[in-house]
């Protein structure tokens, strides 16, 4: 903070002392007229907003800004000379300034008029654009006002946004139960007796629901968004539990052991193994196993969705006849007259 109070006060005062010298030996009649309107405020010499008087505040340098415009001045300027000599090679010695001068002047006008139809045409698409994002800030409030004011699609709640937290808890907790549900029926069921599968995940889903809704909110039992998280924090915990034990049973199954066997002999192949290579074995074996594991239940479930699936009835497509009843039934218009001649035609 002191540095940069240091380096302001040092700017500060260089500039009071170029706009001192630049008054000459005329003295300053009015102190705090002179400071206010030509002592104090900062002048851009260029676009910068830290260009002052042609030198930068913040490094006390010549601004680049600035310099890049005096070259192209000193540029145009020489543009203009060549032409005039060009286009006008007897001007007489003394008009030559004069018409150098009207052509400089000429130049300039046009170049500034160029700039600012440049320059407003660049307010006019900045303005657009502000404007096309106030509208799209009064959009997007507009849509989450309305959106807000949606009823709960569950219970119906007014203004709960299309959903309440209490029903949106309990959405989360019955796919955590769902999933819960699903491990444990996926490697206990028959997959194909339809009826047997049906009853285990009826009875699953009974023990599953009457564990997760005896869930009690701490200190907070008869507020329902408590009670809905509490239920939501249980199932969740249940489907951990039934997920990680059931990978360690599929862990100690013969295929993930088959495995383990397999990729221990292979990192033992051929060598006379120390004892960080049986570490370096062990560790391989581990994570066949549970790799095996993994692959097991994800092969249950797949079995599993797809029982399910095979079970659930489908609609019959109805029959060419049926259809064809359908039709005759119809009323004839002058679309269906016209295919039936075009038909007859064919």
């Amino acid at each position: 903070m002191g540095d940069s109070e240091g380096v302001a006060e040092r700017r500060l005062a260089e500039r009071l002392k170029r706009r001192l010298d630049r008054q000459g030996t005329r003295p300053v009649q009015d102190l705090a007229g002179w400071l206010i309107r030509r002592g104090l405020p900062q002048k851009n010499g260029c676009w910068s907003n830290l260009c002052d008087d042609g030198i930068r505040i913040d490094s006390g340098a010549s601004c680049p800004s600035c310099d890049c415009l005096i070259g192209d001045r000193r540029g145009l300027r020489r543009v203009v000379a060549a032409e005039v000599a060009a286009h006008q090679p007897h001007v007489a010695a003394g008009e030559q300034r004069r018409v150098y001068e009207e052509a400089l002047r000429s130049k300039i006008e046009y170049q500034s008029s160029v700039d600012a139809v440049r320059r407003k045409r660049a307010a006019e698409q900045q303005d657009a654009f502000y404007a096309a994002i106030e509208e799209q800030k009064a959009q997007l409030a507009e849509d989450e006002a309305r959106r807000a004011a949606r009823p709960c699609e569950d219970c119906g709640r007014a203004e709960a946004a299309g959903l309440c937290p209490v029903c949106s808890l309990r959405r989360s907790t019955k796919t955590l139960v769902d999933q819960a549900i699903d491990v444990a029926v996926a490697v206990r069921a028959d997959v194909d007796d339809p009826h047997a599968l049906a009853t285990l995940t009826a009875q699953v889903a009974e023990d599953t629901w009457a564990f997760v809704r005896g869930a009690g909110a701490p200190d907070g039992a008869a507020d329902p968004v408590c009670r809905a998280f509490a239920e939501k924090d249980l199932a969740q915990k249940v489907l951990e539990q039934r997920r990680r034990r059931t990978l360690e049973r599929l862990r100690e199954s013969g295929p993930a052991e088959m495995e383990a066997a397999y990729v221990r002999r292979m990192a033992l192949h051929g060598m006379f193994p120390t004892e960080k290579d049986r570490e370096r074995a062990e560790k391989a074996a581990a994570k066949a196993r549970e790799r095996v594991a993994l692959d097991l239940l994800r092969e249950f479930l797949g079995d599993l969705y797809r029982a399910r699936a095979a079970a659930v009835p489908r609609e019959r497509p109805p029959a060419r006849s049926e259809r064809c009843i359908d039709l005759a039934a119809r009323p004839l218009d002058e679309d269906t007259v016209a295919a039936g001649a075009g038909a007859g035609r064919a």
